[in-house]
This record gives structure tokens, sequence and C-alpha cells, in this order.
């Protein structure tokens, strides 16, 4: 299993190499940390609960605080899944004890993402109840305390990517059709007391999972697709998300798996993905774009599998900025093998060029 060296090689070699941007100086990671670290690896284990743990958000909360969320559960899907959180006070160098943040007894409650407009603070997540939907939840202190989740109606449908507040004061939280289809967004015009969908974003073959969003400084918002053909896709929204260009490929390849896409204060895109190729979810890149994605940096390593053997996901990062313009990243690492299930949350800071 000597491919990732190779396939990073040909990605740099690659004729995409005409489509970077140049960078005068590296992305430096710093501070990696476990945030959680799996309590089981038999996933059939009745006493299982936090051995499998996928899925994490994270945000900066109006009170300095980060906030990550992430689902944990014996195996995906499973009746006991239950959202979990934990917290830093330090930007993320070290975080403190995880604790339940969201279950609803006897279902599967799985995605949750998270951001904050102003002074409020937001929680989608999905759930089967029975069937698939999604919820959302709002604080007004910082996570402190959570209103009662709310349901949205849009049936077999799921979260994965945080939402964004726009220039505008609208919010819009990513959606997308279970299974790898169409994308789109819930919009509020309220500060999130009402949410209305709009789009259905997919490429030819129909696929457009689990999208990410950012607002440029253009006012665009740009949304970035997971699809099973080994390339990122993008569509553009001219209009504060209410309706979508065509999906056009990016020009970088990307397995199917979820990316996140971020613009930071300086009207800097980044992102961090999994290049492929498919099913490979590992190792985890972060290239950067300042000129609303015309161009794309070199990649650089974000994280990759701890050991050069079948069976791990290096996977599901989300992005956000900190006060003093560096950023926080969080993904799971997730190993699976016959009869070994396992999941555990890093994080890392990340500062970017000038």
């Amino acid at each position: 299993m000597k491919r990732i060296p190779a396939l990073i090689t040909a990605l740099l070699l690659s004729p995409l190499a005409s489509l970077h941007a140049d960078e005068t100086s590296t992305i430096q990671i710093t501070d990696r940390t476990v945030i959680f670290k799996h309590t089981n690896t038999n996933p059939k284990d009745p006493t299982n609960k936090s051995g499998y743990n996928l899925g994490p958000s994270l945000a900066l909360l109006p009170d300095g605080r980060l906030m990550a969320a992430w689902f944990s559960s014996p195996s995906e899907g499973a009746e006991s899944q239950r959202i979990v959180q934990a917290f830093s006070s330090d930007q993320g160098r070290t975080w403190g004890e995880a604790t339940v943040l969201q279950d609803i007894a006897g279902r599967a409650d799985f995605d949750p993402a998270l951001f904050v407009a102003g002074k409020e603070t937001f929680l989608f997540f999905s759930c089967f109840d029975p069937q698939i939907d999604i919820y959302f939840r709002r604080s007004s202190d910082s996570a402190q305390t959570w209103t009662a989740p709310v349901k949205l109606h849009q049936p077999n449908h799921t979260t994965r990517s945080n939402g964004i507040a726009l220039s505008t004061g609208e919010l819009l939280v990513p959606l997308h059709t279970r299974g790898t289809k169409a994308g789109g967004v819930m919009k509020s015009r309220d500060g999130g007391q009402t949410w209305t969908r709009f789009g259905a974003v997919a490429n030819p073959e129909g696929q457009g999972g689990e999208p990410t969003i950012a607002e440029t400084k253009s006012g665009k918002i740009h949304m970035i697709l997971r699809t099973k053909d080994g390339q990122l896709w993008r569509s553009i929204s001219t209009d504060k998300g209410e309706t979508w260009s065509a999906p056009e490929k990016t020009g970088l390849t990307g397995t199917s798996s979820a990316s996140h896409l971020l613009c930071t204060s300086d009207g800097t895109l980044v992102l961090t993905y999994n290049p492929g190729p498919t099913p490979l979810r590992f190792p985890l890149l972060i290239r950067t774009s300042r000129d609303e994605g015309a161009t794309w940096s070199e990649p650089t390593l974000l994280a990759d599998r701890p050991a050069k053997v079948g069976g791990w996901s290096i996977c599901y990062p989300t992005l956000t900025e900190l006060p003093d313009g560096t950023l926080s990243a969080i993904w799971a690492q997730i190993k699976s093998s016959p009869g070994e299930l396992y999941g555990d949350i890093h994080s890392a800071r990340i500062k970017l060029p000038n």
C-alpha cells in the first residue's frame, strides 16, 4: 500500500499544476490534538457507547470558546448513536471532556452541523425518527443551554457541512438528498425562525452529495459537491443561494467523501478534502485560492493514516477561523477491519501564508 506518496506526486506533476496559484510560503500545521479517543473497538459489544466517532463539526462560539460536535456509537447507524460535544478555551490547543449534546432515545442522531450568527449558535443534525429528517436547535448563551429540536420536514435529506451567515444577515445551511444526490440549502431571512429550501444541484449523473458552501468577497456563494466520479464539482449562486449555476468540474480530484470550504476574513478560500482515488479516504489535503476558486495552491498535507496498512479513513473535515486569523481544523480518523471498528476525533491549528 504505497500508492499515497505516488498519488501526491502524480497530483503535483499532472496537468492540473497549471491551475495552481503561486504560493510564496507554506501552510503551517501546528498544535495537533486528539479531541476524543475511542472507548471500545468491538461494534457488537452491548456496552460500547463511544467506540465509533465520525462526522465532526466545529464552531467559534460568541464567548470565544471553540465547540466541537460529532456522532458517537458502536457502529454507524446504531440505535444508541448520539451527538456529543467538547470545548476548548485556548483556541484548540487543548480540549475538555466530551459530554452528550443530543440524543433522541432509541434513534440514531448523526451529522451535526454547527454555525454561529451574531450571538446565536445553531446546531443542525439528522435523525431516523422513524424516517430520516433534519432538525435544528439554537442557543443564545454560547451552547450553555439549547432550545428543543425542531423538525424541518425534509424527508430523506441530511445535513453535513456548517451553515454560514451571509453579508446580508441571511442564513444558509447546506443539505442534500441521501445517497450522494442533489445538494441545496435551507435559507432563513428572519434570523433562523423559519427556513425555506432552495436548489437541487447535481452533476450530469445526478450526484451532488454533502455540499459545503462559502460566501466570497464578491457576494457569490460557492458550493463544492461530493460525487462518485473522482472529481470535485462546483456550483455558484449570485442571488444569495436561491438559484444555482449548472455544476462544473473544479479540476481537482476527489474521492466520494465530504470536503469543507471556508472563506476567511481576508477573502481566501480554503478547501480541505480527500484527493482519492475512490474509494480511498486518505490523505486529507488543504488548498487555498486567492481568486475565488479560479486557481488553487499546491496541496498541503493536513493528515494521513497512522500506518501504511488498509482499513484507515482520514475524513470528514471542518474548518473555522480564529480571531488571530489562524484556522482550526477537525476531522475523524477511522479504523475498520473484520471484528474491529473504531474512530477518533482529531484537530489541528493551521497558519496560512501571508
